[in-house]
């Protein structure tokens, strides 16, 4: 065979093996191709909703611990203020109070002082006072403990006024009234 016909047969058979790549493309690899451009698309879609709901559980994780903290914060508000006089835990807290600072309690009294009714748009609920007389016997370190003890207890009280009486060189012990508000939100 010439050099020419060599040359012919190849260029032949090059032209052949185009198109028949041309073929296998238009029929295989093209519907494929198109197939992937959409499971592409998809999973991206997938991928975008999967974030969303994740943004989604993030931001209801992030209410739940708005509304714990708020309901912990309520809690916290009701020891500080309770929602009603609570006479018995009053009473335990200014009995107890002036125990430890070393106070002899010889009485106490409770009055309820008249509550001022808030305007009706206000959401604030009216708040009222349990006026307490605490008269107690003991030397002036137990009066300046028990003023201590009643500023950093954890329901809102006022001292209202400190009446001492007594108290000598022959008997270092003093007699003393101590009148306290204590707060509570009126229903």
């Amino acid at each position: 065979m010439k050099d020419s016909t060599k040359r012919f047969y190849s260029l032949l058979i090059s032209f052949a093996m185009a198109i028949g790549a041309l073929i296998v493309y238009t029929t295989m690899i093209s519907p494929s191709l198109a197939e992937i451009q959409t499971l592409r698309a998809e999973r991206e879609s997938k991928l975008v909703t999967l974030a969303d709901y994740r943004e989604a559980i993030e931001e209801t994780n992030n209410v739940i611990e708005a509304s714990q903290s708020l309901a912990s914060l309520t809690d916290s508000f009701n020891q500080v203020i309770p929602p009603e006089e609570q006479i018995p835990s009053l009473l335990n807290q200014l009995y107890g109070l002036a125990r430890m600072s070393g106070a002899l309690v010889d009485s106490i009294n409770f009055q309820f002082m008249p509550i001022e009714s808030s305007s009706e748009s206000s959401i604030l609920k009216p708040i009222g006072i349990v006026r307490s007389t605490v008269k107690c016997s003991g030397n002036y370190e137990s009066i300046k403990s028990y003023v201590k003890l009643l500023e950093t207890n954890i329901r809102l009280m006022d001292v209202y006024s400190i009446d001492v009486a007594g108290g000598n060189e022959e008997n270092p012990s003093l007699s003393y009234t101590v009148v306290i508000d204590a707060y509570y939100q009126s229903q």
